[in-house]
């Protein structure tokens, strides 16, 4: 009997029924329009291909049930994906208190990291939890979840077991070239076993774990087509990577001039964006750009009344030059040279003041100026590096032999690895998170509390009306 044969066999109590998959839900969201992620391709092929019936995303409906609805294929009529109800405990808005029953309807998402429920709640009275004490205001909950052990030991797990697959799959990685293997064969085979892997955790079911590694074959499937007919070339290895196994202090002399500019142009940009009459200069280590123009608007002033004294100044010692040299024969210049030498020191004084008052202004901006200068000389330094970076990279990849490339295009594929299913993890803890600060909107403020707070902002309220004459 061949392979067609036994799986039409196979699948013969199958025929009278009809597979409905609504994955309406599940895409990616984009500007002019959603599409399908790898992920999400990879989920409805298995479930057509396994005929797979998961709640809310797909359902096998019998000629029966067909007919009863009148042969109307809807989809929403055999597989409603629509989201529950938000729920609302009426007397929890009331007294206070969080629904047990709600926090358990988490409880899954709790045991993928042992021990942190018991963190974030206590029992409070029957049926109602609070949460502890070190969660008093909700941005507290997302600290709680970044120091959380419990996910960072969950996170690990998965970190050891993708190096654990890794290891075990290398080998036959590095023979792509020599052994010209079948690229679609090799994705099945991969996906099964690190899906076997990572099952066996708890974060990630079976489907998130398959889409995140289509998801992941989807980034390097070029690279891994171009390795396995060409061999390991090093015109795979991105620029940055050359420059870091070749140049790795040019790339650091890069990117700290480059974090350092996005953070004095976020400096400049919040300054900028206050609205009038919030800044001030005691405040802010930057001037808005409004205030600073007027200020250095006054800086031109007085310095165009510095050059207009200076050159009075200057006219001044001139006479007073001349009228010096005509003493002698013009013994009556001796009162015309000391009303000039009077003006003169005057015109001295306004100069020194003037002096005081640049200078003074200069320095009440010194702060700023030297900030603006540090922008431009980080923006020099980018673009000096940029400007040869490419002379640098492709001196390196010259420098590169096919050994040191397989190293660097599998050292990327691993840590790509890593980068996307840790997206998929953090996605879980997100949603959590997301759950819990909903949790704590919904019920930690009751009604009696807001009561209370409102008879004691009106009593307040009273007691200055009374102090202004107002009974």
């Amino acid at each position: 009997m061949t392979n067609l044969e036994k799986n039409h066999k196979k699948d013969a109590h199958l025929r009278a029924k009809v597979l409905f998959i609504n994955a309406d839900r599940e895409y990616k969201e984009g500007k002019n329009q959603n599409k399908l992620r790898p992920e999400d391709i990879e989920k409805i092929a298995f479930v057509y291909r396994s005929k797979e019936q998961i709640a809310k995303y797909s359902k096998l409906v019998s000629k029966e049930e067909l007919a009863a609805e009148e042969y109307n294929f809807n989809i929403r009529r055999f597989v409603d994906n629509a989201p529950p109800a938000e729920p609302h405990d009426v007397h929890a808005h009331l007294q206070g208190g969080i629904p047990e029953g709600e926090v358990n309807t988490l409880n899954d998402w709790f045991a993928c990291y042992n021990g942190l429920r018991d963190k974030l709640f206590v029992p409070f009275k029957d049926g109602y939890l609070k949460f502890t004490d070190t969660v008093k205001q909700k941005d507290e909950i997302k600290k709680r979840f970044d120091e959380s052990a419990e996910i960072k030991t969950a996170h690990a797990q998965y970190t050891e077991a993708i190096n654990q697959w890794w290891q075990q799959q290398t080998p036959v990685i590095e023979q792509l070239p020599e052994q010209n293997i079948n690229v679609f064969d090799l994705y099945h085979q991969f996906s099964a076993t690190l899906t076997k892997g990572l099952n066996a955790l708890t974060i990630l079911d079976e489907f998130q774990s398959r889409g995140s590694f289509a998801s992941y074959w989807n980034t390097l499937n070029t690279d891994i087509k171009s390795v396995n007919a060409s061999g390991w070339n090093a015109e795979l290895i991105p620029d940055d990577e050359i420059l870091e196994s070749q140049f790795p202090d040019v790339l650091k002399e890069l990117r700290t001039n480059e974090a350092r500019k996005e953070e004095l142009q976020a400096l400049f940009t919040e300054v900028n964006e206050l609205e009038d009459g919030v800044w001030n200069e005691d405040d802010y280590e930057v001037w808005r750009s409004k205030e600073l123009k007027d200020h250095k608007d006054g800086m031109k002033a007085l310095k165009g009344e510095r050059k207009e004294a200076d050159k009075e100044y200057k006219d001044l010692q001139k006479r007073i030059k001349a009228n010096e040299k005509a003493l002698k024969k013009q013994p009556e210049l001796a009162a015309e040279i000391a009303t000039l030498k009077t003006q003169a020191e005057k015109f001295a004084a306004e100069m020194e003041r003037l002096d005081e008052m640049i200078e003074a202004d200069e320095q009440r901006i010194a702060k700023h100026t030297k900030l603006e200068e540090e922008l431009k000389q980080c923006k020099r330094v980018i673009k000096e590096i940029k400007d040869r970076k490419q002379n640098l990279v492709d001196q390196a990849r010259l420098l590169i032999n096919p050994e040191e490339a397989k190293e660097l295009i599998l050292k990327r594929w691993l840590s790509v690895l890593h980068s996307t299913i840790n997206g998929y993890l953090q996605t879980h803890q997100r949603q959590l998170l997301q759950a819990v600060e909903n949790l704590h909107e919904k019920y930690t403020t009751p009604l009696h509390s807001i009561l209370s707070e409102r008879e004691k902002e009106t009593q307040l309220l009273n007691t200055f009306l009374m102090e202004l004459g107002y009974e």
